[in-house]
């Protein structure tokens, strides 16, 4: 009878199999991520619209969430930790491969166990540069505080329960553990919920280092779903004291952009996105360099290589020198208060490579972005720039203010590059408002105007389906068929009187759902 040999798979081949199954766990925890923040969206707007409401309120309509949307769960363990258990021969070689130690992912829920976690990582990973992601996020640490309450100093906020104290605890002792080896990560992500552990940590990050952060490329700094964003106080330390780290991606949620010391917001930096309230927080106006209006502005100066640029603010003004952003790429603009500082923005930035073009409107507050349209219509006019903006793609949502007709059509006519363009979500009327401006009209030479002749992808929200219909058939004769059209009925507007003879002449036709 002959006997079966069995032959080990050689060292070499065993770490590549390794390699493979943490890159599938990066996959799995980037979904649960993403779920997460889809699952908590539906419930939260960071915006603080349904915080403004009593204590005892939101404990009820808390309870309802968690059990309604179980988003709680824990983030999925890695398969990296179970393949040790395997036998003593894995066992040896994990601890003995410093590379398969490079991804650390931390949560609140491993309590007291989390520092050994972290100490445990830094002594197998040797000296290899790290990504390091930290998720204090438990939403029972949310407290609600009407946004008039926050603007008077005024308001009944509960103290913290034993358990987010004894969380914050934790995250310093794992935090204090992880900065001294700061010369070693290359990416560094906190996502928090409790404002005290955002100050803790913030606080924690700003004491001087042996070692400089010089090898920190990413850098997130998530404040969620909490009405109360970390402002930075007069003499307060910055980050990473006396480091000039190579930033090239960087994310201020819920967090002033007063934080980080200009030596980080320089040359290196691509992407930038900032959420950040400067109307609710307990120091708006008083910083360690003036007005967080002109910091930012100062900052943003210095961004040369500025690829992506994300500003969720709110400010009263922005009054600075002009500024340059020679390789910006895409814009995206969110606020309440565009009145009050995007039109200075857009006349003093100058963005000539400025393709992607993001407006919304926060829908905590009415307000205009009229003047920021009058004022792109400026850019946009060839024999008044010098260099005209020229975009690829327009997204404007939640438009709620009634916008002067012949302001759209004029800059319909004098976009000839977009090819995409966004509508919504927002009001029917405004909506549909936006939407005819599109249909061809005759000018005053009784020659036929087509707005945005290379308009190639459609998206449309909540507007009436004849106006559709209208749009589509009308620029067809000129312009030819649509590549797509994405669109979702508003409530009420699905009109089954309407014919559908418009839908063949677009290539690929999306009806949307909810959104």
């Amino acid at each position: 009878m002959a006997s079966s040999h069995v032959v080990p798979l050689s060292d070499d081949i065993l770490i590549m199999i390794f390699k493979l199954v943490c890159e599938e766990d990066q996959v799995v925890f980037d979904d649960y991520l993403q779920k997460e923040n889809a699952l908590i969206g539906r419930h939260w707007d960071d915006w603080g619209e349904e915080f403004d409401c009593d204590y005892e309120q939101w404990q009820f309509e808390l309870a309802d969430h968690l059990s309604a949307g179980n988003i709680d769960n824990s983030p999925p363990r890695s398969t990296l930790s179970k393949v040790v258990g395997v036998c003593k021969h894995w066992y040896s070689l994990l601890h003995q491969t410093p590379s398969m130690w490079t991804v650390l992912e931390i949560s609140f829920r491993e309590g007291a166990a989390a520092l050994e976690h972290a100490r445990t990582f830094i002594q197998r990973s040797h000296s290899c540069l790290v990504k390091i992601t930290l998720l204090w996020d438990d939403p029972t640490w949310i407290v609600p505080v009407p946004k008039d309450d926050i603007i008077n100093g005024v308001g009944g906020v509960p103290p913290p329960s034993r358990e987010e104290i004894m969380a914050g605890v934790h995250l310093g002792l794992v935090i204090q553990e992880l900065y001294a080896h700061v010369h070693r990560w290359r990416e560094f992500t906190l996502r928090t919920t409790s404002i005290t552990h955002t100050y803790q940590a913030l606080s924690l990050m700003s004491r001087p280092s042996i070692h400089p952060a010089h090898r920190l490329e990413k850098l997130h700094l998530q404040s969620i779903h909490n009405p109360r964003h970390a402002a930075h106080y007069v003499n307060e330390p910055s980050l990473f004291p006396g480091s000039a780290p190579p930033i090239r991606d960087l994310l201020l949620f819920g967090i002033s952009w007063a934080w980080p010391s200009s030596s980080m917001l320089s040359s290196n930096l691509v992407d930038l996105r900032i959420h950040y309230d400067g109307c609710m927080n307990e120091d708006g106006r008083i910083t360690h360099t003036g007005p967080e209006a002109r910091m930012l502005w100062q900052f943003l100066g210095a961004l040369v290589n500025l690829r992506t640029l994300a500003l969720e603010v709110d400010l009263d003004f922005f009054d600075g020198d002009t500024i340059e952003l020679p390789r910006l790429h895409s814009l995206a603009i969110k606020s309440s208060s565009m009145t009050s500082w995007a039109v200075e923005f857009f006349s003093h930035a100058q963005m000539p490579d400025l393709r992607i073009l993001t407006l919304c409107v926060n829908t905590e507050d009415s307000a205009t972005v009229e003047g920021v349209l009058d004022e792109l219509v400026n850019l946009t006019d060839p024999e008044d720039s010098k260099n005209p903006l020229e975009l690829d793609e327009l997204h404007l949502f939640n438009v709620v203010d009634v916008l002067n007709a012949e302001i759209i059509r004029r800059l319909y006519i004098q976009m000839p590059t977009v090819k995409t363009l966004t509508l919504g979500p927002g009001p029917n009327a405004i909506n549909s408002a936006l939407a005819k401006e599109l249909i061809p009209t005759r000018n005053e030479f009784g020659l036929l105007d087509l707005p945005l002749p290379g308009l190639q992808t459609l998206v449309m929200f909540d507007v009436p389906k004849q106006f559709v219909r209208r749009i589509v058939l009308e620029r067809h004769s000129l312009a030819g068929p649509l590549e797509e059209l994405y669109y979702r009925y508003g409530e009420g507007h699905e009109d089954e009187s309407v014919p559908n003879d418009w839908q063949h002449q677009v290539k690929k036709y999306h009806r949307g759902g909810h959104i």
